[in-house]
């Protein structure tokens, strides 16, 4: 019996440190959730003292339309109701970019696998190489931010616009 106490204190024990286990997000605590206008989620990993070579960074989406395919990248700073651009990666139809992402579960039939497909409740997890440069725009001195936007088959469509801004050391 003392073996079968002693199991379930050191169940209590790790059912308790377990929260001080799971990582905050970082250790400088700057992952950073947005929510956009018809309820998508976007978490992303870093928003803050990002390295201006190279920084790797994961986005995570939830309740996306599946039906609309979105673009994933770091762009400057749109005005409210306006289109994120420029933005780093660009339109990647060719899937060679490191610097954006395409989401779809419906992408055109050039592009089936160019694409991410959306997971189960509009979900996605993409990760995306970024640097401050996009073209000649410095992030460090204009608002640079991480979209989430609808894909080139509506791109006037601004409902599906998540911003994250982003800070670069």
């Amino acid at each position: 019996m003392r073996i079968g106490m002693r199991a379930l204190a050191l169940v209590g024990a790790l059912v308790l440190a377990l929260p001080l286990m799971a990582p905050a997000a970082n250790a400088d605590g700057s992952r950073e959730k947005v929510t956009g206008q018809d309820g998508q989620r976007v978490i992303v990993s870093k928003t803050e003292d990002l390295n201006p070579r190279k920084q790797r960074i994961v986005i995570r989406g939830r309740k996306f339309d599946p039906r609309v395919g979105v673009y994933v990248g770091l762009c400057v700073e749109p005005d409210k109701g306006e289109k994120p651009t420029p933005c780093g990666g660009g339109v990647n139809l060719q899937g060679s970019s490191e610097a954006s992402a395409w989401i779809s579960s419906n992408p055109p039939p050039y592009a089936r696998n160019l694409v991410t497909p959306f997971k189960k409740k509009g979900r996605f997890k993409v990760a995306i190489t970024i640097s401050s440069k996009i073209g000649d725009i410095d992030c460090r001195r204009v608002q640079c931010a991480i979209a989430v936007r609808a894909d080139h088959t509506r791109s006037r469509d601004r409902s599906h616009d998540v911003i994250v801004p982003v800070d670069f050391r």
